[in-house]
């Protein structure tokens, strides 16, 4: 009998929707010490992903997300954030901005195997889950995976 995704995935999936700011997505992240948020729409449909890597990858914003947090650890005032030239472009700056789009989703009815070997093939951590009628319903990472070995 073959495990399914949905038998692993965690439920209440932490997600932002496109005009959710950086910031927030970032604080998302850090205190809730996950690695990627899916983007969705107001039907609850995937859009993308944010994942820890797309803020170092996107050249677009010219991001750097560490000394964005500790800058914002730092309980710098929101005045003094704003007059930093570095941090502008974070601070205008929105999910749709960064997020991975499209976002490869997988089926809560799949194998674990599949997704397994899909995680093997590809440097992706974090895969949303959705029903049959394409709406988020989990997420399952590669933590979730390691868990069960």
């Amino acid at each position: 009998f073959a495990m399914l995704i949905k038998d692993i995935m965690v439920k209440e999936v932490i997600c932002v929707n496109s005009d959710t700011p950086i910031s927030e997505v970032t604080s998302l992240l850090s205190e809730n010490r996950i690695h990627g948020v899916p983007v969705i729409d107001k039907d609850r449909k995937v859009l993308g992903i944010i994942t820890e890597t797309d803020f170092f990858t996107k050249d677009a914003s010219n991001m750097h997300l560490p000394s964005f947090i500790d800058f914002i650890r730092s309980e710098a005032k929101e005045e003094e954030i704003r007059e930093n030239p570095d941090m502008k472009p974070l601070l205008d700056a929105t999910a749709k901005d960064i997020m991975s789009s499209p976002c490869e989703t997988m089926s809560a009815n799949q194998s674990v195997e599949e997704l397994i070997t899909y995680f093997k093939n590809n440097s992706y951590t974090t895969m949303p889950v959705i029903d049959e009628k394409g709406i988020l319903c989990g997420v399952v990472t590669v933590a979730d995976i390691i868990r069960l070995l």
